[in-house]
C-alpha cells in the first residue's frame, strides 16, 4: 500500500468517526505527495462540506474537475474516453468550451457534490423551499455513512429512489451549470489548482 493510499484510508476513517480536522489534514498530506490526484480533492470537498466550510468544498470540487479536464486536454482521448466523447450528441459537443469538458456529462458525482456545497448553504433557498432541507439532511447522512439514514429518510417521508431522482434532476444539473461557469477554462493547462481555486 502506498503512502497516499494509507493517508486516504486514515482520512476516510477519521471522517467516519467525525474527526474532520484530522481527516482534512490527511488529505492535505496526500495532496503534497500527489498534487494532481482528483480523488484527493473530492475527499477534501466532502470533509469540508461536513465542517460547513462550503467555500473550501466548492474549491475542492472545482479543482477535481479541472484536473480531470486538464488531463484529457494534455494527453488527448484514450480508447475509453473516445467512446464516451462519441456517445455525446453533436449539439452538446459543439457547446463545450474545450474538448475535455465532455467529462462533465459523465462525472456526475462530483457535479452533485458541487451543487450541494452551494445549494445547501443558501439560507434564502432553504427558507423558501423547505424540501431542500430534507435533501440536505439525507445527503449529509450519506456523506457521513450514517447508520440512521433509513430513519432520516423516514422522517422526511422519502425513499432512496426519491433521493436519487432529486440528485439526478436537480443537483447534477445545477452542478453542471456551476462547473461550466466557474472552471477557469483559460487556465486549463495549469494543474496548480491550489492557486487557481483556493
Amino acid at each position: 500500500m502506498s503512502n497516499v493510499e494509507e493517508l486516504v484510508n486514515q482520512a476516510v476513517e477519521l471522517k467516519r468517526t467525525g474527526h474532520y480536522d484530522q481527516a482534512l489534514n490527511k488529505y492535505t498530506e496526500a495532496i503534497k505527495l500527489q498534487p494532481s490526484n482528483s480523488h484527493l480533492y473530492r475527499g477534501i470537498g466532502q470533509v469540508a462540506y461536513l465542517m460547513e466550510q462550503n467555500k473550501i468544498a466548492v474549491a475542492a470540487y472545482l479543482s477535481a474537475l479541472h484536473i480531470e479536464i486538464a488531463k484529457i486536454e494534455h494527453f488527448g482521448l484514450n480508447e475509453e474516453t473516445q467512446k464516451m466523447y462519441e456517445q455525446l450528441p453533436e449539439i452538446l459537443i459543439k457547446d463545450l468550451p474545450l474538448k475535455g469538458a465532455f467529462i462533465l456529462y459523465y462525472d456526475t458525482n462530483t457535479l452533485r457534490h458541487l451543487a450541494h456545497a452551494i445549494a445547501d448553504f443558501d439560507q434564502d433557498a432553504l427558507s423558501s423551499e423547505p424540501e431542500l432541507v430534507s435533501y440536505k439532511e439525507i445527503y449529509t447522512a450519506h456523506l457521513k455513512g450514517d447508520q440512521d439514514l433509513a430513519e432520516i429518510l423516514s422522517i422526511y417521508n422519502r425513499s432512496e429512489k426519491d433521493y436519487t431522482d432529486q440528485e439526478t434532476t436537480f443537483y447534477i444539473q445545477i452542478g453542471k451549470e456551476l462547473a461550466l461557469a466557474w472552471i477557469k477554462w483559460d487556465q486549463i493547462g495549469s494543474l496548480d489548482v491550489g492557486k487557481l481555486y483556493f
